[in-house]
C-alpha cells in the first residue's frame, strides 16, 4: 500500500489504523466515527478502476445492508472504492484455535460455536444468498463472549447478483472448482463440512463431515436446517441411551416387586413345615423288622409318600439386581486413555511422524510456501490412522470392560485421546512455520 492511499483514508477519518489483515484486493483499516470503533475496507489503487472489483464491493454492501442477524457482521455506509461496517474486537477462527488450543475440545463450546455458525448461514438462505467462501478467516470469534460473526459477503451469489468472482479452493465445492453444477445452497454445506475438519476434536462429528463434504451435491445434507437435525441427534444420542437404560430398569423394578416377599416365602415354608408335622404316624404291622421300623419313622424318608404328598421345593434366593449406569471414574478414564494412546502410538509412528518429521526438517519449504496443502496432507494421513486405531479399540472391545457405564462416555474419552494426539502433530507442522504457535502436550508423556 503506497502512502497516499493511507494519507486519503486519514483525510475522512483522522485516526485511522492500517490492520494487518486483508486479502489480496483490499486494504483493512480500523477507524472511530462519533466515538464508536468501526472496520473500513477499502480496494487497493490497483483495482479501484477495474469494474468488477468495484461492483463486487457494491454486491457486498447491497447484499449485507439489508441483513440484521446477532451472527452476521452488520454493514454501515460506502463510498466509491470501501465500504464500512461495525468493528469486532476479536480474533478469526484460525487464529482462536490457535490463541485457544483448549476451547473446542469442549463438546459444549464446539456444539455452540456450530450451532451459531449454522444459524448465520441457514438466515442467508433464507434470504435467497449463498456464501461461497465461508472458510475460517471469514469467520469471526469475539474477546468476550466467543460469540461468531461471519462476515465476507463479496464472492455471494443472490438473485440479483449471480456473478461470483472468487473463491478459496481449500473450502470451495467441486461445482464450483469445476464448474460442473450450478451453486446452491449445498455449496456452502460442503464448506461447512470442510470447517468442521479444523476444528480440534473433529473426529466427533465424522459422520456428518463425510456427507457434508460428499463430492455429488445430491448426496450432502440439503439444507442447513436438515444438517442440524442430524447434528442435534448426535447431541441427544446420550441423553436416548439414558432414558432407554432408565425404563430397562424401571420394568427390571417391577418385576421384581411382583415377586414373592420375603415374608411370603416364609409363610409358604411355616405351611409346609405344618403340614409335615400334621402327617399320621406310619402304622406298625407285626411283621416289620426293626431296620422297617426306623425307615418308617424317618422324616427323610419319603420313597413311600405318594406324589401328592411329596413336598415342593422351595429355592429362597437374594433377588438379582441390575447395576445401575454411572459415570467413569478418574482411574477408568485414564486407563481408557493409557489404552487408546498405546494402540494409536505405533500406527501414528508408521504412517504420520515420517511425514511429520519431513516438514519439521524443512523439506517442503520451497516447494510449499503455503501451509494449506501441507495442512490437507497431514489430514488424510491423520483420518487413515484414526481408522487403523478404531479398528484395534474393537478387538479390545472397551464398552465391555465397563459395561454399567455409558456407551458415549467411553467413545468420548478414546475420541479425545485421539483428537489429543491429532492436535498434538498439527501444532508441530504450524510451529515450524509460525515459531510463536503455542506447542501443546505431548499426549505420550514424552
Amino acid at each position: 500500500m503506497d502512502a497516499s492511499s493511507f494519507s486519503d483514508i486519514q483525510q475522512i477519518y483522522p485516526d485511522a489504523e492500517l490492520l494487518p489483515v486483508g486479502g489480496g484486493t483490499c486494504d483493512c483499516y480500523r477507524v472511530r466515527l462519533y466515538g464508536k470503533l468501526h472496520f473500513l475496507k477499502r480496494l487497493k489503487p490497483e483495482f479501484r478502476t477495474d469494474p468488477r472489483y468495484v461492483s463486487a464491493l457494491q454486491k457486498e454492501f447491497d447484499t449485507g445492508y439489508r441483513l440484521d442477524h446477532p451472527h452476521l457482521v452488520r454493514y454501515v455506509s460506502k463510498g466509491d472504492d470501501y465500504l464500512l461496517t461495525e468493528y469486532v474486537d476479536g480474533e478469526t477462527l484460525a487464529q482462536f484455535a490457535v490463541s485457544h488450543p483448549e476451547y473446542f475440545k469442549s463438546r459444549k463450546h464446539a456444539d455452540r460455536f456450530i450451532s451459531q455458525l449454522l444459524d448465520a448461514v441457514g438466515y442467508l438462505h433464507q434470504h435467497l444468498i449463498v456464501h461461497l467462501d465461508l472458510k475460517p478467516e471469514n469467520i469471526l470469534i469475539t474477546r468476550i463472549g466467543h460469540e461468531v460473526k461471519l462476515t465476507d459477503l463479496g464472492f455471494c451469489y443472490t438473485d440479483t447478483y449471480t456473478d461470483t468472482m472468487g473463491r478459496t479452493d481449500r473450502y470451495a465445492a467441486p461445482e464450483q472448482l469445476d464448474g460442473s453444477a450450478k451453486v446452491d445452497p449445498r455449496t456452502d454445506i460442503f464448506a461447512i463440512g470442510k470447517i468442521l475438519q479444523t476444528l480440534p476434536n473433529s473426529i466427533i462429528y465424522n459422520k456428518v463431515v463425510a456427507r457434508c463434504t460428499a463430492t455429488n451435491p445430491s448426496d450432502r445434507y440439503q439444507s442447513v436446517e436438515e444438517l442440524q437435525r442430524a447434528l442435534k441427534s448426535t447431541i441427544k444420542l446420550p441423553r436416548m441411551i439414558f432414558l432407554a437404560v432408565a425404563i430397562g430398569l424401571g420394568i427390571t423394578l417391577l418385576l421384581y416387586l411382583q415377586r414373592p416377599t420375603a415374608e411370603n416365602r416364609l409363610e409358604r415354608s411355616l405351611n409346609l413345615d405344618t403340614a409335615q408335622t400334621q402327617r399320621p404316624a406310619p402304622v406298625i404291622h407285626p411283621t416289620d423288622t426293626p431296620i422297617n421300623i426306623i425307615n418308617a419313622a424317618s422324616p427323610q424318608n419319603t420313597n413311600t409318600l405318594s406324589p401328592s404328598e411329596q413336598p415342593s421345593v422351595i429355592a429362597v434366593s437374594k433377588p438379582s439386581r441390575e447395576a445401575p449406569l454411572r459415570e467413569l471414574s478418574v482411574q477408568e478414564e485414564a486407563e481408557i486413555r493409557r489404552i487408546t494412546l498405546a494402540i494409536l502410538r505405533p500406527i501414528y509412528q508408521q504412517r504420520v511422524e515420517p511425514f511429520v518429521n519431513r516438514i519439521t526438517r524443512g523439506d517442503f519449504d520451497d516447494r510449499f510456501p503455503d501451509i494449506t496443502p501441507i495442512r490437507d496432507s497431514l489430514n488424510i494421513l491423520c483420518n487413515e490412522a484414526n481408522q487403523e486405531v478404531y479398528a484395534g479399540l474393537r478387538k479390545k472391545d472397551l464398552r465391555c470392560m465397563y459395561p454399567h457405564v455409558h456407551e458415549d462416555d467411553v467413545n468420548t474419552t478414546f475420541l479425545y485421546a485421539i483428537g489429543d494426539a491429532e492436535h498434538y502433530y498439527s501444532q508441530t507442522v504450524l510451529h515450524h512455520f509460525y515459531p510463536k504457535t503455542k506447542l501443546p502436550p505431548n499426549p505420550f508423556g514424552e
